[in-house]
């Protein structure tokens, strides 16, 4: 039986792909410091797996990690942690450093030195590309759009580490990169764009389409929205992005040493505002907007090219943004949140 070892598996993306690979035959293993709000509800969750095998402590103890990793020696280490808020990181970017930077540079140096053979996939961002401010855009009523429309965004896109969270990021991803490089561990890097779904306890700084869904679902509410809400994100489901974990991980011959813009590519776009529109279809009823000044770092459209893990792994987004919009709202309904 395989072993996969999840680092922030109870945080969003963590602790969904913790339920993937869980229900599969998997030897699941599990560290989180449990200190996010979202770990500890989806802890709750957690605890109900039979399968799954669960540590807490936080990986900027290297002695701690590094015996973890010796004893267990994973097949796959999924790396889903980190502070995973751009807003935050700017008010305390020593907390960002350390979460992100020190906890990748930890992961690393523990798989080097106890555990070669594993496979590491990092989770980095969008952000490591900067605001983007020379793509040619276009502005319509409710969205931008490219004036090119083969300029979405690939892996070549000139780096551009913006607010400390591109920089903890960035510098992480480079880091995994180099590691396969230097000391050919079998490392991979996504660069993430906006993930949904299930698990996801948003709030104004982080996980935007859960907000404005819990937002929709409560009448008397309204939104906050920085900039002029025509932003445009290309938007994952977190059961496609969960999926192509195990894929990557069973190709690593042929995705090793590579890095991956990943999030549900052209058909899968959708700004802000079109966002509002879908909910308020939805849930019946208006969303009431305040507009504010945008963010340190926010990018006015980002829209990933997936030609390159189309290619190397054959995976390919299967949940439409409509169909996962519908799923997550529902979701979030029954759980009343």
């Amino acid at each position: 039986m395989k072993k996969v070892l999840i680092i922030g598996g109870c945080g969003f993306i963590g602790f969904n792909t913790t339920l993937y690979f869980s229900k599969k035959n998997y030897k699941v293993f599990v560290i989180d410091n449990l200190k996010g709000n979202s770990s500890k509800k989806n802890f709750k969750l957690l605890k109900k797996l039979e399968k799954v095998v669960f540590f807490r402590f936080d990986i900027k103890k290297f002695g701690i990690l590094q015996n973890k990793i010796k004893l267990i020696k994973p097949d796959l280490i999924i790396f889903a942690a980190g502070q995973i808020a751009v807003t935050k990181s700017v008010i305390n970017p020593r907390e960002d450093f350390e979460s992100t930077m020190v906890g990748a540079f930890n992961t690393l140096e523990a798989i080097r030195l106890n555990s070669p053979n594993s496979s590491l996939i990092y989770s980095s961002s969008n952000k490591v590309y900067g605001k983007l401010e020379n793509l040619k855009l276009n502005e319509k009523k409710d969205k931008y759009e490219l004036k090119n429309s083969k300029e979405l965004i690939n892996e070549n896109k000139q780096l551009d580490f913006s607010s400390p969270y591109g920089c903890s990021k960035g510098s992480s991803d480079q880091y995994v990169r180099d590691y396969s490089r230097t000391y050919k561990l079998k490392t991979v890097v996504f660069r993430m764009s906006c993930i949904y779904g299930p698990n996801q306890w948003g709030t104004q700084d982080q996980g935007w389409i859960s907000w404005f869904i819990k937002k929709s679902l409560k009448n008397s509410s309204s939104i906050k929205i920085f900039g002029n809400g025509k932003q445009v994100r290309d938007i994952l489901y977190i059961e496609d992005l969960v999926r192509l974990y195990e894929i990557t991980f069973k190709k690593i011959k042929n995705t090793k040493g590579e890095i991956f813009n990943i999030g549900g590519g052209v058909n899968n776009t959708i700004s802000l505002l079109q966002l509002i529109k879908i909910l308020k279809k939805i849930n019946k009823h208006s969303i009431k907007i305040k507009f504010f000044k945008e963010r340190t770092g926010d990018q006015k459209y980002f829209v990933n090219d997936l030609t390159k893990i189309k290619k190397l792994t054959g995976w390919r987004p299967e949940v439409t943004y409509t169909k996962g919009i519908n799923i997550f709202n529902n979701w979030i309904k029954k759980f009343n949140i």
